[in-house]
């Protein structure tokens, strides 16, 4: 709570109009000392058109998109595919340039650059980024890893190997039980046509004529007289 004087009281109350037209003009008059301040503030300022070509470090080659821009403001932009960019700075502005895969690179603009522009050619250096090695193991904990790595049954000699695979019991189940590739598939249906044309040979041709003249033979018995 504040308390004003009788005196200066007696006043507000008796001069409420001059108040309420001196009080706008005490703020303009405010507005106008101040205003020359910030106004020097800014004055020494310039803008500058920044261009330039961004290339991968002593070659002519142009990175596309590196990102050239003032931190902390919103000037900024990309070079386009052939390197080239153009922004608008200001005098004493630090612009950076940054990319994937490149270290970022920095640039100062004299305080007391006169020129309307500023061309520059910058050389980004790469920055290769290595991630670190991740093992992914196919078991959910350590424990369960070590459980099946101490159920692994280890393979034996090769002797004994071999003599188990010689061994004519388990070859003859792996006679049946493997199935023919296309080759053996061929050979097996060439041997049965062969097989097929030989007994076809082999089966006697009889005319039924002489059948029933052997029949007739019989039933004369000429065999019989001929003994």
């Amino acid at each position: 709570m504040y308390y004003m004087m009788p005196e200066l009281q007696r006043l507000l109350l008796t001069n409420k109009r001059a108040i309420g037209f001196l009080l706008p003009l005490a703020l303009f008059a405010f507005l106008l000392v101040g205003a020359p301040n910030e106004a020097a503030a800014q004055g020494h300022k310039r803008v500058v058109q920044l261009t330039g070509f961004v290339t991968i470090g002593d070659s002519l080659y142009g990175v596309a998109g590196v990102n050239v821009f003032v931190p902390k403001t919103s000037r900024g932009t990309q070079t386009n595919a052939y390197g080239f960019f153009s922004v608008p700075v200001l005098t004493g502005d630090s612009v950076v340039f940054s990319a994937i895969g490149y270290k970022k690179q920095y640039l100062k603009i004299p305080k007391n650059y006169q020129s309307q522009s500023y061309s520059i050619i910058m050389q980004m250096q790469e920055d290769p980024t290595q991630l670190p090695e991740v093992t992914v193991f196919p078991w959910p904990t350590e424990r369960d890893f070590k459980e099946a790595v101490l159920a692994v049954k280890l393979p034996d000699d090769g002797m004994a190997i071999a003599m188990r695979n010689l061994d004519p019991k388990r070859l003859e189940e792996l006679f049946s039980t493997t199935p023919m590739d296309g080759g053996a598939n061929f050979r097996n249906w060439n041997m049965q046509q062969v097989q097929r044309q030989e007994q076809r040979n082999m089966f006697p041709t009889v005319s039924p004529f002489a059948i029933i003249k052997l029949l007739d033979m019989l039933r004369n018995g000429e065999f019989n007289s001929k003994k």
